[in-house]
């Protein structure tokens, strides 16, 4: 019995030490290192629809094991903007034995302008009139694109029953966090339909300050309901100030020969 002991304590001994060579053996044959990710540059420019290899240049990795790992390399993420235009981008890579390596840096997007909105059509209304404000109203995003869908516009005792000059509040947000609000008219006159017809080509402008614009070069046409042109009889009126940055309003009025007087307006934006 004794000897039996001792023959089963010499094989759990010789079946440990085999383990642990084994675990050794493991552990000797894996790669603990960690791969390394060099940038050239801590930030860089990229255009607005950025590839993969633009937004990749300057970055390398290596791994002692794997040894140059730049093929592998992913883009794991793109922050919303830190600053205007600007994000911070994140870099991984990893080897053959699955060890990760990360890094960041930022990415200036070459151009950048935050949404811009764009009016279709007339603002000014007959009480008559049923009008869809949110079809008049667009959204355009240097990023995105066509971004109309995020729009939002809020209005404070707003009633188109109602004469009178209200103010709309139209808001867009991109994906970047980036966000554009602007503040247009919306007139409510007691008229008849019948009033002859002022149209812009643009309802909208944007400027940047110190740069006047024509409003003149805005007019298309001006017609009354026999389409009898009244282009030549059309007055404006406006107070922009193009050295000071702000909203403002020029109207456009012309009256036919039944002493009917149509009306438009176009929203001026002046930058800064």
């Amino acid at each position: 019995m004794k000897a039996f002991k001792i023959i089963v304590l010499i094989a759990f001994v010789f079946i440990s030490i085999a383990s642990s060579a084994v675990f050794i053996g493991e552990k000797i044959g894996t790669d603990r290192t960690i791969p390394q990710i060099t940038l050239e540059q801590d930030m860089i420019e990229v255009s607005l629809k950025a590839t993969d290899e633009e937004l990749l240049k300057g970055v390398t990795a290596y791994d002692e094991k794997d040894k140059d790992l730049t093929d592998r390399i992913i883009i794991e993420s793109i922050s919303g903007f830190t600053e205007k235009g600007v994000s911070k981008i994140t870099y991984a890579v990893c080897d053959s034995d699955n060890n990760v390596a990360k890094a960041s840096r930022m990415i200036k997007f070459k151009g950048y302008e935050s949404p811009k909105f764009q009016v279709v059509d007339n603002l000014c209304f007959s009480l008559y009139e049923h009008i869809d404000i949110r079809e008049m109203i667009l959204a355009h995003d240097s990023l995105e694109g066509n971004i109309t869908s995020k729009i939002i516009v809020t209005a404070e005792k707003y009633s188109t029953s109602v004469p009178g000059a209200y103010s709309l509040e139209v808001s867009v947000t991109n994906l970047k966090g980036d966000n554009s609000t602007i503040t247009l008219p919306l007139i409510v006159e007691d008229r008849p339909l019948s009033v002859p017809t002022i149209e812009l080509n643009e309802y909208l402008v944007y400027t940047a300050k110190g740069q006047t614009v024509d409003f003149d070069s805005y007019i298309v046409d001006a017609y009354d309901t026999m389409e009898n042109s009244l282009r030549n009889q059309v007055t404006v009126e406006s107070n922009v100030d193009f050295n000071q940055p702000g909203t403002y309003n020029v109207h456009y009025y012309v009256t036919d020969s039944n002493d009917l007087r149509g009306h438009s307006v176009l929203t001026v934006i002046v930058g800064e």
